[in-house]
């Protein structure tokens, strides 16, 4: 389990990797032709916009990985330990919660948009590949939750990564 873990970890993180580079390069390309040669891809803008979105779902299921998301923990902070605990376990049921209801809203949105044919405007790329986004952030942050919830359950939680910790 853990090596399929690991192997999903760095997918992620590879996957996230390329969509900036690409990114990057298409938006440099952009401005290149467009200040340099007068004449811009009308694709471009169209294209990063929907790498950012890629880039945000995947990056929050590594940010639920890393128990890096935002959140407001002086409840837990200055509760007893049992309590506190609890406390933790209903973020985390919560988080999952809120993960299933991307999934499968996500699925939805994704079939309903398959079955109608929309496609972007400038690259005329099919919309449900784009919105397929959603229904796999979702999992993927959801099995990320789903590791935290059962870590704290059984007190084996580790605590969120920080740079300095690394290397």
């Amino acid at each position: 389990m853990r090596k399929l873990d690991a192997v999903i970890s760095r997918a992620e993180e590879i996957l996230i990797g390329l969509l900036i580079l690409s990114a990057s390069i298409i938006l440099f390309a952009n401005v290149i032709a467009r200040y340099v040669f007068n004449d811009g891809f009308s694709w471009a803008e169209e294209l990063v916009r929907y790498e950012i979105v890629w880039m945000v779902l995947l990056g929050a299921s590594v940010a639920a990985r890393q128990g890096i998301h935002i959140g407001v923990d002086i409840l837990r902070r200055f509760s007893p330990p049992p309590m506190a605990k609890a406390v933790t376990l209903l973020v985390h049921a919560i988080s999952i919660a809120f993960c299933v209801f991307l999934v499968v809203y996500g699925v939805q949105l994704t079939e309903q948009t398959h079955r109608f044919g929309q496609v972007s405007s400038a690259l005329q790329a099919p919309m449900w590949a784009i919105q397929l986004a959603i229904p796999v952030g979702g999992l993927l942050m959801g099995i990320r939750f789903t590791q935290h919830f059962f870590r704290t359950l059984f007190d084996r939680e580790q605590g969120p990564v920080h740079l300095d910790q690394i290397g």
